[in-house]
């Protein structure tokens, strides 16, 4: 039999479990969080990779993750895009203060990670009221219907024995605002496309390499400028959205 402070233990897990559950189902700032909210540091962590995801038809393909490989991107400047496009964004609202972290640390995550993350940095700035943060997320596959689900930045590919193969580069990050000061979510929204669905443009069949390293300069540079384009067409309606930009 459960003591009666195993249950009250049990109960605050509970009770904090929903209400960060909540938090995260918040995807704008009220009025009241809004306005307690005067300094931001921007956090991006979604553009070192770039995924090749080839998810062709196959036996049981349903009971299978699709084929990946990746390529490294830091020098795309796909993190600092974010990071220059929102700071503007929010001028007349917030002021943006720089942020040291370390961006291994987010390359997967759970809410519960990131409030970790937010609470042990090693010297944070007491004048920061908020972390925006820009993550990878998965999104279900709207590009095919594979019925498999993509995460970050990359090019996807599907074979099928009946139609002709789809080709296309997509974007799926989330922002997350956190409290700087107890890393509590305060709001959370994915980047779609106006139909709430993926962002994704199709591609030709001429960019996709046999492998990530046989990637030639001209098709790296098609696939850069498709990436920054649905950054582009994303990052500010989903600020707008969240209520950071006037």
């Amino acid at each position: 039999m459960l003591s009666m402070s195993r249950i009250l233990r049990v109960g605050a897990v509970l009770v904090a479990a929903f209400a960060l559950l909540g938090a995260a189902n918040t995807q704008s700032l009220s009025p009241s969080a809004r306005a307690d909210i005067k300094t931001i540091g921007i956090i991006s962590v979604l553009g070192s990779t770039f995924m090749f995801e080839d998810a062709s038809e196959s036996t049981f393909n349903w009971l299978r993750p699709p084929k990946a490989n990746f390529l490294e991107i830091s020098d795309w400047g796909i993190d600092d895009l974010v990071t220059q496009t929102i700071a503007k964004a929010v001028a007349k609202r917030f002021v943006e203060k720089p942020v040291s972290f370390e961006p291994a640390d987010f390359n997967t995550w759970t809410y519960d990670d990131l409030a970790h993350h937010i609470r042990d940095f090693e010297d944070p700035d007491p004048d920061i009221d908020a972390y925006v943060v820009i993550v990878r997320d998965w999104r279900s596959d709207t590009i095919d219907a594979s019925g498999h689900r993509f995460a970050g930045l990359g090019f996807y590919r599907r074979d099928q024995a009946a139609r002709k193969t789809q080709f296309g580069i997509f974007a799926a990050y989330r922002i997350v605002l956190l409290d700087a000061h107890d890393g509590h979510v305060i709001a959370s929204r994915a980047a779609l496309l106006p139909d709430g669905t993926l962002p994704w443009t199709a591609a030709d069949a001429s960019l996709w390499p046999k492998t990530q390293n046989d990637l030639t300069d001209a098709q790296r540079a098609v696939l850069q400028s498709d990436i920054r384009k649905l950054i582009t067409a994303t990052l500010l309606p989903t600020l707008h959205q969240l209520k950071l930009t006037e």
